[in-house]
């Protein structure tokens, strides 16, 4: 079953989200906007001033990630922060897994 997070993101102003799984499935991250997102563990890491430990999701780029208990996965049981680096963007998390099954 899974679930779906749609979220606006405003210029320099981290965002903390749930992208942990509960069981094998795939993770898809999309930057849907017309500004890349910092992703990062830390908030101070997607800070504009502070920012230096990040991974930059372009515009229009999607990410697919597989998830299981033989399979790594960058947050199984965290949440990350997000954060637009040059204005307003949006961005799209499908966590397909086997929740509520």
């Amino acid at each position: 079953m899974g679930r779906i997070l749609r979220t606006a993101t405003a210029e320099n102003e981290p965002i903390l989200l749930n992208v942990s799984t509960q069981g094998p499935g795939k993770v898809l991250i999309r930057n849907s906007g017309s500004n890349d997102i910092r992703v990062g563990y830390d908030r101070s890491d997607v800070l504009l001033a502070t920012g230096n430990n990040f991974f930059t999701i372009e515009a229009g780029i999607t990410y697919v990630f597989d998830a299981s208990q033989g399979v790594g996965f960058l947050s199984q049981t965290a949440s990350l922060w997000f954060s637009s680096t040059l204005g307003a963007s949006s961005l799209e998390i499908w966590i397909a897994d086997d929740r509520g099954l």
